[in-house]
Parts: C-alpha cells; sequence; structure tokens
C-alpha cells in the first residue's frame, strides 16, 4: 500500500490499522485460488481513494 501511495490519507492519517491489514491479508491468503484475484480487486476498491476508484471504473 506505501508502494502505490495508498496507505495513508489526504491528512497524513493510516487508512487501515495494521491489525485489520494483516487480518485481510491472511483472509487473502487463506481463501480459493479462483477467488483471489477479485478478492484482491475488492480490497484494492475498498481501500483505495474515491477519485482511484472514480479513475479505474473509467
Amino acid at each position: 500500500m506505501a508502494k502505490n501511495e495508498i496507505l495513508k490519507n489526504e491528512q497524513g492519517e493510516e487508512r487501515i490499522s495494521n491489525n485489520a491489514l494483516a487480518a485481510l491479508t491472511l483472509m487473502v491468503a487463506i481463501s480459493e485460488p479462483k477467488e483471489k484475484e477479485l478478492m484482491i480487486s475488492l480490497l484494492i476498491r475498498m481501500l483505495s481513494p474515491a477519485e482511484t476508484v472514480t479513475r479505474l471504473a473509467a
């Protein structure tokens, strides 16, 4: 997330706690292989700023 500059919001606050991020990572890791891409896509949309989601949808 830091690499893609979506770890923190415009005010410099973390978008998600370390514990929540670890839980989501484990959820993706144990998901069915055929569902991994869907899970990752949903997480990116949930955690990205609104303007990024709008740009991706276009």
